[in-house]
């Protein structure tokens, strides 16, 4: 296997090689076929598929193993806490349901690892635990194609290899949207527009791995619309006290876009008294503001592509990601995008596990040179 030892190396060809490229899961691990297995068995040789988010991961392995936990990190704030959490650190669910006696870290915002040491060691902690659900320490290699936002800086760059120097020997990084249509065998001529919770990333595919120039990365995602929902709350009923994890489950309960309001009642304290309210006519406000930022982008993404081939794109754009689970998303980006000609988008199956799943299909599919040694 051809692979960079050096660390030097492995941080100069990571800067230069180009990017190939939420609804709550609860921490789970099923047992499924992967097509990335059946193309390159080696019983000495494990390869996963690694979707890390802004809100919550995904890791599949090639042999069959699908994990996905809650972005989240909890640490105990004092020595009661350390003895009544029984550990040095919780993760995903346990964090969040203990977070009150933890400190918490969402280590990766925007896809990337945060520049400073509590919140890298909070996301070497996570990912450390995140991929021993694959029980790599049963394999002499552990290839791994590495999922982030279409565009990322050296500094994160070098901060995902700290990350993942020791638990893995060699990667490949690709960006989102690549990975969404390489696992849907979509890569001949497509536009994936991956809606997470940190980013919504955007790229026009066609073939071949595509460029900077290729894919657009847009802060109007899933956690901009909770804040955008939180703020019409707070403004509407004033006195209402709220996080953004309520805030977060009713998005994910009854999010939609239409131009007419449906009810949809919670529960909430106002000033310390509960209240049953209506906030879906805020849903649908908050859920309708996003669409315009996402065809914006896709505009901008057809508009830059070879003109003899734009109508193949905007024939074949694919949604991803938790944000394509607002109900009638799709025929409202379609609506938006009428003024550029006739247009096809559809919502992909499964799509909060779509990363992870192109992920893994591309480790099995690409020659041992595309990795790079981390060891």
């Amino acid at each position: 296997m051809t692979m960079k030892n050096d660390w030097f190396s492995s941080i100069l060809w990571l800067l230069t090689l180009e990017l190939i490229g939420g609804t709550f899961i609860p921490t789970c691990v099923v047992r499924h076929s992967s097509p990335g297995h059946e193309m390159n068995t080696m019983s000495e040789r494990l390869y996963i598929g690694i979707d890390l988010g802004t809100y919550q991961s995904t890791v599949m392995s090639s042999e069959g193993v699908m994990t996905t936990i809650e972005t989240v990190v909890g640490k105990p704030k004092d020595p009661v806490a350390r003895n009544f959490l029984g550990r040095d650190v919780v993760f995903g669910e346990d964090a969040i349901k203990h977070r009150l006696a933890c400190n918490l870290f969402r280590p990766l915002e925007h896809g990337v690892a945060q520049d400073d040491e509590e919140n890298l060691s909070a996301a070497k902690a996570f990912v450390t635990h995140l991929i021993e659900n694959c029980d790599p320490e049963e394999y002499d290699e552990v290839l791994g194609v590495i999922c982030s936002p279409s565009h990322i800086s050296f500094t994160d760059k070098t901060n995902l290899v700290s990350i993942l120097r020791g638990l893995v020997n060699g990667i490949m990084v690709v960006s989102e949207p690549f990975a969404v249509a390489f696992g849907l065998d979509q890569i001949a001529g497509s536009i994936v527009v991956d809606i997470g919770a940190g980013t919504t990333d955007i790229a026009r595919i066609y073939g071949t791995f595509p460029t900077d120039e290729d894919q657009v990365t847009i802060e109007e995602a899933g956690d901009w619309l909770d804040h955008r929902l939180m703020d019409l709350i707070n403004k509407k009923y004033a006195g209402a006290q709220l996080t953004q994890s309520m805030v977060r489950r009713w998005k994910e309960e009854g999010s939609y876009v239409s131009d007419d309001s449906r009810e949809f009642m919670v529960d909430l304290s106002v000033d310390g008294k509960k209240q049953t309210v209506d906030i879906g006519d805020l849903v649908r406000l908050a859920c309708n503001e996003l669409v315009p930022h996402i065809v914006e982008g896709v505009k901008h993404i057809v508009a830059g592509a070879d003109p003899e081939y734009q109508s193949v794109l905007r024939n074949n754009i694919i949604l991803a990601g938790g944000g394509s689970l607002i109900e009638g998303v799709a025929d409202r980006v379609a609506q938006h995008l009428a003024d550029i000609g006739d247009v096809t988008v559809w919502c992909a199956e499964d799509p909060v596990v779509r990363v992870a799943d192109g992920a893994l299909k591309l480790a099995g599919a690409m020659p041992d040179e595309m990795y790079t040694s981390i060891e």
